[in-house]
């Protein structure tokens, strides 16, 4: 209160922003099945109907290093067989059985 009684002046309120859109963070759902497309030196390679299991590093897994960046993902056929593929030769992943639409702009000439 101020003096005499009388009050100090009220701040009119703020307008509220709207909170900024973002682009939300999911992690790979795990019980799926997916197709991995992978590039190679030369040539491109299609794992259908693989499960991903984990993923294995060479390096000290830190609060900073989750091992993906230079490590690899280990996947499962459905008959069981689980072999590892080097993480920077994912190109795409899609659940099985759906294939991504694409247009092709233009071809890159091999040097």
């Amino acid at each position: 209160m101020g003096w005499f009684g009388s009050r100090p002046p009220q701040a009119a309120p703020r307008p509220t922003a709207p909170p900024p859109s973002q682009i939300p963070i999911l992690p790979v759902d795990l019980s799926k099945r997916y197709d991995v497309y992978c590039s190679e030196a030369g040539h491109d390679r299609l794992y259908e109907d693989v499960r991903f299991v984990c993923i294995r590093t060479f390096d000290r897994i830190t609060e900073f290093s989750s091992g993906l960046v230079g490590g690899y993902l280990e996947v499962e056929l459905p008959d069981g067989t689980q072999f590892l593929i080097p993480g920077y030769g994912v190109r795409i992943i899609c659940e099985h059985g759906k294939h991504p639409v694409c247009k092709i702009m233009r071809h890159r000439r091999s040097p």
